[in-house]
Formats: structure tokens, sequence, C-alpha cells
């Protein structure tokens, strides 16, 4: 039972891009009905379980809120210009990167010759990984390689994202405490960048990415819990293989057109970025 629920974020993360592209809803639409369904869910479960909300706590996870909406706006404009199996090794690749060498430089977790060797064997596998992965054949309609300001909007998603992960770890910010704040931090900047986007958003295209905002915070507090069920280093890999669920499942429910190489290229990336994440595992042992 335990293992299943740790399975629930890989799940819910794994399938969140998916639902976005199915409501076939801009960027900014997008976002606005994800932090609504976010908050929703935050509210739900702040009234069901109250917790302290004490005031640094609260602005640092309002503030992890708001690096996340920028990294997630971004993500979804990418996703109008690659696809979602394209986008999300990428990201997700180079956020595990951003954190992992965030734990080793500045919190200093590696402090042994076999924690270094084998972060370091971690951070070649998912870098490779990434590298494979981005490559796309003119099958997609893609140059080779991925154009320049692509790679560079999928490297500034993933920095904001990682920052919206650092920035608790850094103030010792955990639990249930997180999930409203953060959930708030997220609708505010979500709207601010609304209303500096001057782009109209339709309402029934915010509501239908209300689901999207309920598989990405049913993920998030599943992880917590599994965290406390089965411990980081067992429930964060598992946590990962929504990096392969993204990918596939977005090919097949798209039908996204690949070649046999290019198959072979996205398989072989996923599986390097999960041994890499197997890795990570291990140094946190």
């Amino acid at each position: 039972m335990d293992t299943l629920i740790a399975f629930i974020p890989a799940i819910g993360w794994g399938f969140m891009p998916i639902l976005a592209q199915m409501t076939k809803a801009n960027p900014r639409e997008q976002l606005t009905g994800t932090v609504i369904g976010a908050v929703l869910f935050a509210l739900c479960l702040y009234s069901y379980s109250p917790v302290s909300l004490k005031i640094t706590p609260f602005i640092v996870s309002f503030v992890s809120g708001v690096f996340w909406s920028i990294g997630q706006l971004l993500q979804f404009q990418a996703f109008q210009k690659v696809s979602v199996s394209t986008a999300i090794p990428v990201i997700c690749g180079l956020q595990l990167m951003g954190t992992t060498l965030f734990a080793a430089l500045i919190l200093g977790e590696w402090t042994t010759g076999y924690q270094i060797g084998i972060g370091l064997a971690a951070l070649i596998f998912i870098l490779s990984g990434i590298l494979l992965t981005s490559y796309q054949g003119r099958s997609s309609g893609l140059s080779k390689p991925m154009p320049l300001h692509i790679f560079v909007m999928l490297v500034c998603s993933a920095i904001a994202l990682t920052l919206y992960v650092i920035i608790n770890q850094i103030f010792h910010v955990s639990g249930l405490s997180v999930i409203l704040p953060q959930s708030l931090g997220m609708l505010c900047s979500a709207l601010l960048m609304n209303c500096k986007g001057g782009q109209k958003l339709h309402l029934v295209q915010v509501l239908r990415n209300l689901s999207t905002g309920l598989s990405w915070s049913v993920a998030n507090l599943a992880l917590f819990i599994s965290n406390g069920l089965i411990g980081v280093a067992a429930s964060f890999p598992i946590s990962q293989a929504s990096i392969a669920i993204s990918c596939v499942g977005s090919i097949l429910i798209f039908r996204e057109k690949k070649s046999s190489r290019e198959w072979l290229r996205l398989l072989a990336g996923i599986t390097i970025i999960m041994v890499g994440v197997g890795l990570i595992s291990l140094v946190k042992l």
C-alpha cells in the first residue's frame, strides 16, 4: 500500500501536462486554471486538516509558489512550440541537476568520496539523457538539434522550477503548512502575469484546466505522505517516473509521429535519466 501511494506523484505529475494540452487552451489559460485548481484543493485540505501558518514559512512558501508559476508558464509556452515528449525530459532533467547540485554545493550533502563519485555519475547520466531526448529528427518538423531559443525557454523554466523546490530547503520549510501559502503565491503571480500579458482569457478554457491543478495538487500531497511512509530516498526516484509517463503518454494520446530512430533515442534517454535518478537516491542513503 505504501508503494502504491508513492506512485501517485508519478501518475499525477505525469498526466498533468497531458491534461493541459488536451484542453487546447493557451498557456495563460492553462496556468490560471491550474493554479485555481491548486488553491481550491489547498483550501479544502486546510479546512479538513488546519495547520499553523507562521509568518516566515508562509512567506517562503508563497515565494516558492511564485517561482513555480513562472516556470510552469514557460513550460506551457514551450508545449506550443515543441511536443510534451520533447520538452518534459529537458525541463525535468535540468531541474534534477539543479536540485542535486544545490544539495551538494550549498547544503553540503556530498561529504564523502563515495557521495561525490555517485553524485557526479548521476549528473552525467541525467545530462546524457537530456541530450538524447532533446534531439529530434526531421519527421517532427524541427531542425537538428533543437532550436536555441526553444532550448533557452526550457532552461529558464527549469531554473524557476528548481528555485521553487530549493527555496523551501534553504529555510527548512516542509510539511502540509507549505501547501496553502504556496498555492496562494501561485495564484497571485499568475494573475499578475495575466494582467501584464494583455491576453484575454476564456472562462471555459480556464475551467477545463481545473483538472490540471487537481492532478498537480494530489501528486504534491501524495509526495509529502510517501516521504513519511517510505522515506525520501525511496519516494523521490519513484515520483520521477512521471517523466516516462508524460513522454510516452503524450506520444500515444496525441499520436505524435516518431521514427524508429526517434523512439530509440527517446526511450534510451528516459532510461538513462532514470538511472541517474536512481543514483541520486543512493547518494541520499
